[in-house]
């Protein structure tokens, strides 16, 4: 296996950081005031696609520290070691092997989810190219991502099932005028009345493509950036697995009576321990807040607790703040303050 460890050791955490400040970018794309009207007015499904991805971001990044972990049936692997008994180190070795198994599966698990997030967010990509086909034929765009992680995930996406339903929303707007049209033509007194009525119909069709446009091409960019970070914030999953790693190399090769094998082997799961422990404590004391907020933006998009969203917007700006604020204490969390 290849060394698939990030250095320096924040990066893995900056990258989870990266997913949620994406994700504000994205709700400050599709809601708040906009200077021209038509803008701020994006699919209802749009909204309540990203309140469940934002759910399923928060399900990922709360995995819990490593004691909490004891509670689902993974221990943790340093109380294996300090148990370790010299008079059995066979059995002492066997048990540290079962607990470490525990955490492969743990770990795999979580990065098969980190895979779907990045799944659900192309989805979306897909969504807004097909609403917005003039910028999905344009050469210089598919250019610049071809041959990339989000190329290759976007490109799968295409050819599975995608519910449109945005579709649904204009279909019901469209029938909405013309239950109204056919309304004004049942009461018109003559033919002007009821090409005036043909008009607006046809009105109300053309507005929905301008709106459907305008929120494709705000949004399009921002999940592309989405779908890129998710792929990115696997990387703390790989480390994890790195370290997983060389504690089986050492449980396999080690000499099980040797003092060094075990102080080397304690000194690997104190690094997977201190990285696993951080991320559970930047999203405990940053990140779950900053998903809060963009819940309430997605909730409230033109007004609410966390203020309008939109781009500059008093929510986004403090999306944006408290992230960096995250990042900025990363080092810390990684000492266990």
């Amino acid at each position: 296996m290849e060394d698939q460890r990030v250095s320096p050791p924040e990066l893995p955490l900056e990258r989870q950081v990266t997913v949620v400040a994406t994700l504000g970018t994205v709700v400050a794309a599709v809601t708040g005031q906009h200077r021209d009207v038509r803008r701020r007015v994006s699919p209802k499904f749009l909204h309540a696609a990203l309140g469940r991805f934002t759910q399923s971001l928060r399900e990922i990044l709360d995995h819990g520290d490593v004691t909490s972990l004891g509670h689902r049936g993974v221990p943790s692997l340093g109380q294996a070691l300090a148990a370790f008994d010299p008079t059995t180190p066979e059995a002492s070795w066997d048990h540290v092997r079962a607990v470490a198994t525990a955490w492969w599966t743990l770990v795999a698990a979580l990065e098969e989810r980190w895979k779907r997030l990045a799944w659900e967010a192309a989805e979306l990509v897909v969504i807004c190219e097909h609403t917005d086909p003039a910028r999905a034929r344009d050469p210089q765009d598919k250019a610049t991502y071809r041959g990339t992680a989000w190329h290759n995930l976007v490109a799968t996406v295409r050819w599975s099932m995608v519910t449109l339903d945005w579709e649904k929303e204009q279909e019901e707007e469209v029938a909405s005028a013309g239950a109204t049209r056919d309304a004004q033509e049942a009461a018109a007194t003559s033919k002007e009345e009821v090409a005036t009525s043909e008009a607006m119909g046809e009105a109300v069709v053309a507005r929905v493509d301008t709106r459907r446009g305008h929120w494709a091409e705000a949004a399009l960019e921002p999940l592309k950036r989405l779908v890129e970070a998710c792929d990115r914030a696997v990387a703390f999953t790989r480390n994890v697995e790195f370290y997983l790693w060389e504690v089986k190399f050492i449980l396999k090769w080690g000499e099980q009576t040797s003092r060094d094998v075990r102080e080397d082997l304690e000194a690997k799961v104190a690094e997977l321990e201190q990285l696993w422990n951080a991320s559970a404590r930047l999203f405990r004391n940053y990140l779950l807040g900053v998903l809060e907020l963009i819940d309430s933006i997605l909730l409230n998009p033109y007004g609410g607790p966390g203020g309008p969203g939109g781009p500059g917007g008093p929510g986004s700006r403090a999306v944006t703040k408290l992230c960096e604020k995250a990042i900025e204490n990363i080092p810390k969390l990684l000492r266990g303050q």
